[in-house]
């Protein structure tokens, strides 16, 4: 029988079916945008009404990984009901279907945030605490898990529950990857004098524990825990990451508790808790019921993804990129005030709105605040520009996009850090196609921007792979000359802006 993968172009999906095709499994792979091969299966999006129903022939297992993420600072009105849209309500409506299409057993990669945020040292997590989920992510995840084994008892699908850590490898993003890329570039970091005690794992060992409950017996209906079965306190992971990168981690001996109280007067206490506190599981169940202990260690997993790191990594910008961002940028400003002054003016008669506001992606997929001057009419639905009508541009709007004037207010993005002048155009939370292209390229790995080669060469948001390609050559090639080119190649006319087709 063949199994099924959703999530199989995210970071965990990449290396579990990678792991699979190796062995010489069947497996299909469920996926947003085009398929790319005959074992591709597309599904424009995971919710409660998502139609599985051409997903199940001859699949005897289902892997569910896809979800949406845990995000810090979620830039949503209401964070809860999108991650039960996805995490709950999507994940009950495939199990139902796969129980309905003959699938036997139904594996779930859920969280440890299940359980909660920290533990008491010495005092790891068990399978049979009582979860205490603490966010709306971890919330999510606890009702697809209680859904689950509802549809198990009501139906006969054995289902197997997974809770992990965080998880790190080959290709990582996120918070991790970014410890090792302040580690990698010699930034001091306050974080010498730790003694907590955390619990993560290598994504080859938590794809090692997913094979083996394809098939093993005693995992039917159970939920474990994984690691790595070694916990470490994050002084000890940073030295471990340096070792692993060849860069020595330069570490200050900062008490924790000096930082947790900076972190929650800055109000991060999060962020403080993964850096500070405890949070320990207790994988003996695993061990026992199924004979399982991690095939790799720490050392080897963080090798591993020193490896991808230093393969992947997209190239830097140069240094003098920002420096010039900032200068242009606040000049800019100071010089233009008078003409913004005037256009906010005109825009109130236009629209009565001036400036129009819009969540986009940024760098490392984190979202921002773009600021625009509208020239939309202000009841226009929010989607990309290639999506709209014509007709709802006013006719100042379209003297404002002709001139480009419209991108002027993005200097206060570019002063702020969430933008460059040049780098690839920041897209909507919507448009999945395009950012998993551009996940895909390491694309996030460096600010959006203004300007850049896709802009002067003609190329918009309608052509997601072309754009994500052409973004990542960009750059591989970013010089300061490159980088002064296309700004004047926009000044000078050579380009547009977002195309609007309809």
């Amino acid at each position: 029988m063949s199994i099924l993968v959703t999530g199989s172009t995210g970071f965990v999906g990449y290396h579990l079916v990678e792991r699979l095709k190796n062995e010489d499994k069947d497996v299909f792979c469920a996926m947003r945008g085009s398929p790319s091969s005959n074992t591709s299966i597309m599904i424009p999006d995971i919710n409660g009404d998502t139609d599985w129903s051409h997903c199940f022939e001859s699949v005897g297992s289902v892997i569910h990984l896809a979800a949406r993420a845990h995000i810090m600072d979620d830039g949503v009105n209401d964070p809860l009901a999108e991650y039960r849209r996805v995490n709950a309500e999507g994940t009950l409506n495939l199990a139902r279907q796969a129980a309905a299409n003959g699938v036997r057993r139904f594996i779930f990669l859920s969280s440890i945030k299940v359980n909660g945020e920290q533990t008491e040292p010495g005092k790891p997590f068990k399978e049979t605490d009582i979860p205490q989920p603490e966010d709306a992510y971890g919330l999510s995840k606890m009702e697809a898990e209680q859904g689950l084994l509802k549809i198990s008892q009501e139906t006969g699908l054995e289902v197997v529950i997974i809770r992990s850590p965080l998880i790190y490898g080959s290709g990582v993003k996120g918070n991790f990857r970014s410890l090792m890329s302040w580690v990698g570039r010699g930034v001091p970091l306050p974080f010498g004098s730790f003694d907590n005690k955390r619990s993560l794992v290598g994504v080859g060992n938590l794809t090692d524990l997913l094979v083996r409950c394809i098939d093993h017996p005693a995992a039917a209906n159970e939920v474990f825990f994984v690691s790595d079965g070694e916990d470490l306190s994050t002084t000890d992971l940073l030295k471990k990451v340096g070792r692993a990168i060849r860069r020595p981690a330069r570490l200050i001996p900062v008490p924790s508790g000096w930082l947790a109280f900076a972190a929650k007067c800055a109000g991060k206490t999060q962020l403080s808790q993964r850096l500070c506190g405890n949070l320990q599981v207790d994988i003996s169940k695993v061990r026992t019921l199924l004979g399982w202990n991690p095939p790799f260690s720490i050392d080897e997993g963080l090798r591993q993804a020193a490896e991808g790191f230093f393969d992947k990594r997209a190239p830097k910008p140069p240094l003098l990129v920002r420096f010039f961002d900032l200068l242009f940028s606040s000049v800019g400003l100071f010089i233009c005030m008078p003409v913004l002054t005037v256009i906010y003016m005109i825009g109130l008669f236009d629209t009565g709105a001036p400036l129009f506001f819009q969540q986009r992606v940024g760098r490392n997929k984190k979202t921002f605040t773009l600021v625009k001057f509208r020239t939309m009419k202000v009841d226009t639905a929010s989607v990309a520009s290639h999506l709209a009508s014509v007709s709802s541009i006013t006719r100042f709007g379209h003297f404002l996009r002709r001139s480009k004037i419209d991108e002027l207010p993005q200097l206060w993005n570019v002063l702020k850090g969430e933008m460059s002048l040049v780098g690839p155009r920041p897209c909507l939370l919507s448009q999945k196609e395009l950012i998993e292209e551009r996940t895909a390229r390491g694309v996030y790995d460096v600010r959006p921007g203004v300007t850049g080669l896709a802009q002067v060469s003609g190329i918009d948001m309608s052509t997601p792979k072309l754009l994500a390609e052409t973004d990542k050559k960009m750059i591989e090639t970013l010089t300061l000359s490159a980088y002064f080119s296309y700004i004047i190649q926009t000044a000078t006319g050579k380009g547009a802006g977002d195309r609007v087709v309809k």
